[in-house]
């Protein structure tokens, strides 16, 4: 992990035990580092570390309006089939996507939902956190039928909590494969 995210994870880490021994509640109990990074979702992320699901986080691989993207490494025999992990290899590389839980960074989340039949309910619009977990579910869902249809490469989701996806890292060497839109396609691919 490098300094500048172990130095903020840690700081944050030591934020969320002292927020949990406190009685009074205010605005910096809510407080997000890079737009993702807040108190439940730390919490979140110190779990699978001390549960050794991942050993090391690295630095945000990739941003968008509604997730940012780290990149991390560990060896979980839950999160892979055991003909995927050789031996030899101490740790996979992992993408853990993270959902951005705060509204006013991404208003317009309900456009994606409505019409959807799942949805038809109603969505959490009052409730930005239930909004978020609903979202990263409907991702999980989508990530699984991509990776079974057999016909596009995308990355297996291994774990959801919240509004935390694990998923396989699809790259060599901590460096993420091009995005489609960035990748050299000659004209017979």
């Amino acid at each position: 992990m490098n300094n500048n995210v172990k130095t903020s994870l840690k700081h944050s880490l030591s934020k969320i035990e002292s927020m949990q021994n406190a009685i009074t509640k205010d605005k910096n109990d809510r407080a997000t580092v890079d737009q993702v990074l807040d108190p439940r979702t730390l919490i979140i992320l110190h779990k699978l570390i001390q549960l050794e699901k991942i050993n090391v986080m690295h630095g945000c691989i990739s941003t968008g309006k509604e997730a940012n993207v780290y990149l991390a490494d560990g060896r979980c025999k839950e999160f892979s089939t055991s003909e995927m992990i050789p031996e030899s290899d101490p740790n996979l590389e992992y993408a853990i996507k993270i959902f951005k839980t705060s509204i006013l960074i991404f208003k317009d989340r309900a456009r994606y939902v409505e019409g959807e039949f799942r949805f038809r309910k109603g969505h959490c619009k009052g409730n930005p956190r239930k909004m978020v977990k609903l979202w990263a579910e409907k991702e999980v869902r989508n990530l699984k039928r991509i990776c079974q249809s057999g016909k596009i490469r995308a990355p297996w989701p291994y774990f959801l909590k919240n509004n935390v996806i694990i998923m396989e890292f699809i790259g060599h060497d901590s460096v993420a494969a091009p995005r489609l839109k960035d990748a050299v396609i000659g004209t017979e691919d």
